[in-house]
């Protein structure tokens, strides 16, 4: 090939890498007569990309949005997310105590609850699970004639993420479904999903039996 056909050609090659991003040292600029890259090294680089099995999840909790319920004249309201395995049942996974974050007081501005959780649920995967969920709870106290009223209640749930395979979601908004038999929401919850492997540096605190009622009950009206 001429060498005005040759620049011609690598001109192309240049072009096509902008578009794909693949560098042109590793898309075709090779002039004639140069080795291309063997097999050997072409597994290689496949082999590179190939995901890792993930042994831990990560939770990254930050901020929820958009709780459309009404304001408490005379009472608080407290936030929590819980971790859900696959089809595993709310109930179940909010008793073990390292599922859940902590409960947070939520702000009523511009006409809905608001707050930063600012903390992470650090968990090992379960075997055979696919993916997981960020389920939203809160706890209401009010008062009646004198007497304290505490209730809880779901909010809303993400979309699953698929924690299969070592990856990272990055920090986004999600929008969640509204949870069974509650008012329908507008919330969103800012959070980001690592699946690591189980040597990342990240500890997994000991699961014990609790029970979010008599844990806010314990840590808020002594």
């Amino acid at each position: 090939m001429a060498d005005s056909s040759w620049d011609s050609v690598k001109q192309q090659c240049l072009s096509l890498s902008k578009v794909s991003g693949v560098t042109p040292h590793s898309a075709c600029v090779h002039k004639p007569g140069q080795n291309k890259l063997s097999e050997h090294k072409f597994k290689k680089i496949f082999d590179e990309k190939e995901k890792k099995n993930a042994e831990k999840v990560i939770l990254s909790l930050s901020e929820l949005r958009g709780i459309n319920l009404p304001e408490l004249e005379n009472g608080e309201i407290y936030f929590f997310c819980t971790a859900i395995f696959d089809n595993d049942e709310v109930k179940s996974s909010m008793e073990k105590s390292n599922y859940n974050s902590s409960l947070v007081k939520g702000q009523f501005l511009l006409q809905h609850y608001t707050l930063e959780f600012g903390e992470e649920i650090v968990l090992n995967i379960p075997e055979n699970s696919n993916f997981v969920r960020c389920y939203v709870s809160c706890i209401t106290v009010t008062e009646t004639d004198g007497k304290r009223n505490i209730k809880l209640e779901g909010i809303g749930y993400t979309d699953p993420y698929k924690i299969k395979e070592c990856h990272i979601y990055p920090y986004a908004r999600c929008k969640l479904n509204t949870a069974v038999g509650a008012q329908e929401t507008q919330g969103t919850l800012k959070m980001c999903v690592k699946c690591v492997e189980g040597t990342y540096p990240a500890v997994v605190k000991e699961t014990e039996p609790f029970n979010v009622i008599e844990s806010f009950k314990k840590k808020y009206e002594n």
